[in-house]
């Protein structure tokens, strides 16, 4: 399946700024950590749209506190309304529009690639601050694309064996598909192929072996790898934490990720697990609105300031597709 190659998007006098939040497996708390994170953003005066991009048990309006809404992505893909703006709903926050997946039919669960590069390329023309994107759980290639194509990528892993693997997997699924746009500059593949050949003489063991040994064969094919390595900079939450032993995981991934990829991956920060999110989701109001002073709500504080007040956070949106 091609990748969407985002340098074709047009450019208009201001792009919006994406995050793409995702998690190897369900259940993490993605749509709960999306909404808010969305909502936090609209209360500081920015005009942002929350999207659920999880066709295949959208949920994201339900965290907001609204009912399903009359139109939705299903109503775009099926060429019932021509723009994103046609189903970009009003929410109970100000300055948060909601685009929702809900009510997708199963062939809507996963889009055939010219319906993704549409959404895609309409993402960047919204006229909006902040777009960001609650994903399905898992490592399709569509969810891939669109985590690849945000300015910001974000998993998150609760502490527990199973999220952790799945998110490495979904790590180095990501990273891989990143690595799949360098191949088509000329010789990179040949390059590739050949390195793959000799994995066993040359101890290939890691994607950063790789990168290593295409650039022995290959100088430019190697930096042609090694540039799309470097641009893959994810961010990674842990959700509901509950030890002291879980404070250091989001290091520890972000250590692993590094020795064994080659990559920098940011830890955000920690989610406290917190009774308020439950009463919060039972009330159907959000928690930033229902519980503003929880602990739940200043982690969310936090992660946001990390994510706009740090100096990764001032890029050029192009260049990090």
């Amino acid at each position: 399946m091609e990748l969407f190659d985002v340098s074709q998007l047009p450019l208009p006098g201001s792009q919006p700024c994406v995050w793409a939040i995702g998690g190897g497996k369900g259940g993490v708390g993605k749509s709960i950590i999306t909404a808010n994170l969305a909502i936090r953003l609209a209360q500081m005066g920015k005009s942002c749209v929350a999207m659920d991009v999880d066709l295949g048990g959208a949920n994201l309006h339900t965290v907001i506190g609204m009912p399903s809404p009359d139109y939705t992505l299903t109503d775009f893909l099926k060429k019932k309304v021509s723009s994103l703006r046609d189903i970009m709903v009003n929410t109970p926050v100000s300055n948060l529009w909601l685009i929702s997946g809900s009510r997708a039919l199963l062939e809507m669960a996963n889009p055939k690639y010219t319906q993704k590069e549409k959404i895609i390329r309409q993402l960047f023309s919204l006229d909006v601050d902040y777009i960001l994107l609650d994903l399905g759980a898992g490592t399709a290639f569509n969810i891939l694309d669109f985590f690849l194509v945000a300015n910001e990528g974000i998993l998150v892993i609760l502490p527990e064996p199973t999220s952790v693997e799945n998110a490495y997997h979904f790590i180095k699924a990501a990273f891989y598909r990143k690595l799949k746009k360098a191949t088509k500059k000329t010789g990179v593949a040949e390059a590739v192929d050949k390195a793959m050949e000799e994995k066993i003489a040359r101890g290939i063991q890691s994607p950063r072996t790789l990168i290593k040994n295409v650039m022995d064969i290959n100088y430019q094919a190697g930096l042609a790898l090694k540039d799309q390595a470097d641009r893959f900079r994810p961010n990674i939450i842990i959700n509901q934490t509950t030890k002291v032993i879980d404070q250091d995981l989001g290091k520890d991934i972000s250590t692993a990720c590094r020795d064994y990829f080659g990559i920098e991956v940011r830890a955000l920060g920690n989610i406290d697990e917190d009774d308020h999110v439950r009463k919060a989701i039972r009330m159907k109001t959000p928690i930033l609105e229902a519980y503003p002073a929880s602990p739940f709500a200043r982690s969310i504080y936090n992660i946001v300031d990390r994510l706009l007040f740090s100096k990764e956070a001032s890029y050029d949106k192009r260049t990090q597709a």
